[in-house]
Order: C-alpha cells, then structure tokens, then sequence
C-alpha cells in the first residue's frame, strides 16, 4: 500500500484512497467446523482476514477461524470473487493464524497484500478495522489507539484467554464479524489485527503482530508457491509452562519486590511495572521451583520487564537451558530452566479439512 500523501497528519481523502486499496486485500472467511476439541463446538463461524502474501496466497486471521481441527473454509473477495482455503499454522499461544489459497483462483481483482508494521502502533494513532463487522460484506469503523499494554483479555472460563502478551485498545465498537481484521493506519499499514471486545460497550481488543511477522517470516523463508505441495514448517515457540501477568510497582512492592531490583532497570526505559508468575503448568520442570507470586528479575542476566521481550528470548532459546533471576517477598534466588518447545499447528490438517485440496502436509 502507497502513502496517499506525504505528510504528517491523514487527511480525508488520503484516508478514502488508502480505504479502497485495503478494502481489496480483505476477505470475508466463513469456516464449517465439527466438535473436534473439548472446548470448540461445531458451527459455521463467520469473520475477517486479509492477504499478508500475495504472491503464496496467505491470509492472516483469528485462531477461531483457522480452526484447529477439521473444517471446511472458504474466503470471499471484495468483488465477490471466492475461493477455498486451508489453515496451515495457528498459534500455540496466540489468537493468530493463517490460511493458505490459490492465487490464480482470484482472476478479476486487482490488489495488493497488507504489510505488517507492529512498530508503528502508538497511543494516539488514528486508525480504521476493516472487515465483516455484523455480518455485512464490508464495514469501516474508526478509532483511536488508547493503550499498548492492557492485560489480555478474559473471555469465558472454559475456552481460550490469550496470555503472555500485552494487547491494544481503542473504542471502536466493532462486534465479532471484525475478529481477523486489519488495524491500519493512514498508509495502508496493518499496526495489529482486531480479535475481540465487549458485546456491550465500545471498547475493542487488537493483537499485537510482533510474533506475527516472525511466523509470517518463518512460512515465507521456505518459498513455497501454491504450486508447490506444501510441507511442515518448523516454527520455534519456546515456553517454560508458566503464566506471567504484568503488574505496577506498587503493586509488586506489596509482595516484597525491594527498591535495588527496581535500580537495575535502564533509566533510558520508561518502564513502570514487571513481570509476575501468575501459573505453573502442574507437573512441569518449573512447578518444583516457581510460585504464584514470584517477580522475574532476570533472563540470562538480561533484564526483562515485558512479554516481547520474554517471549523472543525464549523463542530463541528452545531445547536450551536458561538462567533466571526471581525475587520471593524480597529474597532473590535463580532457577536454571529448560525451554520446551511449544507445538505449532502448521502439519498438522489432513486434507480431509477442506474438499478437493490440492495441499500436502508433509511428514
């Protein structure tokens, strides 16, 4: 997507030509499921994506649409144009997850694939969610970016919560056809993808795309075409079978966080708050060493105080040990950790998920 002025501030009619491009890129996906899952129920869901890969037909998307079990999906072009889809990756962790399509099947549409920016979301930022907000075709709600680092959202207690991420918000008063759609900004660019929000308030809830790019990356390095039968990608997700939640200082002060930790911090950083074990998978290698409570101090003698930052060391650490540094009601102590590897849905769809697929697995 172009810049439809160069200037500092979107006008009206950069917006409007920056709309009709992205409008393109964006796809109503419907996906036909079965109960394949404890906590999934079988249905025809209905909501966004939009293309990040024109040329290897990859659509980006919620994990509640590029479901993890068997289905039948197809997407649907702003021209009307449609066509079947795969899901070839969804996100052990994340509400994120990606379709795969033929391109030669869209033969009447010009457009062009949505890049992704995560580091250009500020508070502030005036943005547009573009996608099938309630059921119509095609909707455009605006909104203005009010938050980077609020707590991910709760939504039931028996089904998926995102956790060890930060989320955005804006009051956007999108509803569930929005989940999957693009968050841009006035050059076309998506800052994060629309996942949730309130059924009766204004208050919408946006995906950061850092670990999105790296997944992104990871399935484009293997240079596949559609053409191509498609084969298992390895995407590194590391974890060490813990929850961690965010918490402000003078929150962590009540539970003995002392004042020389917070003297470690880097000055340089506006950094308010850390981060605080709020699980332990039972039965793990952590569960013997790590309570509900504890303050992580450092990883690898790094300070660590937000989840990117955690989760890209652990993702490049899988299969290795770590060094970590945790404060218990003022009483430092280390725990030397070994990174699991968490596992990516990328191999693992038959081809009895979508009819007359012409993808491969891989072994």
């Amino acid at each position: 997507m172009g810049h439809p002025e160069e200037k500092d501030v979107a006008t009206a009619g950069g917006w409007q030509k920056v709309i009709n491009e992205v409008i393109k890129a964006v796809v109503v996906v419907r996906t036909s499921v079965c109960r394949s899952f404890d906590t999934d129920t079988a249905g025809v869901r209905v909501g966004t994506g939009f293309v990040v890969d024109k040329q290897r037909g990859i659509i980006l998307t919620s994990r509640d649409l590029a479901i993890r079990g068997p289905a039948v999906a197809e997407v649907m072009f702003a021209n009307q144009e449609e066509t079947t889809v795969q899901p070839i990756y969804v996100d052990p962790v994340h509400d994120f997850g990606f379709f795969r399509y033929n391109p030669e099947s869209i033969k009447y549409l010009d457009y062009e694939e949505i890049p992704l920016v995560p580091e250009a979301a500020c508070v502030g930022l005036d943005i547009r969610v573009i996608g099938n907000d309630s059921g119509e075709k095609v909707s455009v709600l605006s909104g203005t970016l009010a938050c980077l680092n609020r707590d991910a959202p709760s939504y039931k207690k028996d089904g998926y919560n995102d956790f060890n991420t930060f989320y955005m918000q804006a009051a956007t008063g999108t509803h569930y056809g929005s989940i999957g759609s693009p968050v841009i900004d006035w050059h076309g660019r998506a800052v994060a993808m629309h996942v949730g929000g309130l059924v009766s308030g204004a208050p919408a809830f946006f995906l950061p795309l850092e670990r999105v790019v790296r997944a992104l990356e990871f399935l484009q390095a293997k240079g596949y075409y559609y053409i191509d039968k498609w084969e298992a990608v390895t995407i590194p997700r590391g974890t060490l079978q813990v929850t961690f939640v965010y918490k402000r200082f003078d929150e962590i002060c009540e539970i003995g966080l002392v004042d020389a930790e917070i003297g470690m911090l880097d000055p340089a950083n506006v950094v308010t708050g850390m981060l605080v074990v709020d699980s332990v998978v039972p039965d793990s290698l952590a569960e013997n060493h790590l309570k509900k409570g504890d303050v992580l101090v450092t990883v690898n003698s790094q300070v660590i105080t937000q989840f990117l930052a955690l989760e890209t060391l652990l993702d490049d650490n899988v299969d290795r040990m770590v060094n970590l540094q945790f404060q218990r009601r003022g009483t430092d102590f280390t725990v030397e950790l070994l990174v699991g590897l968490l596992l990516s849905l990328s191999c693992l769809f038959s081809s009895a998920m979508v009819i007359n697929s012409d993808f491969d697995c891989g072994g």
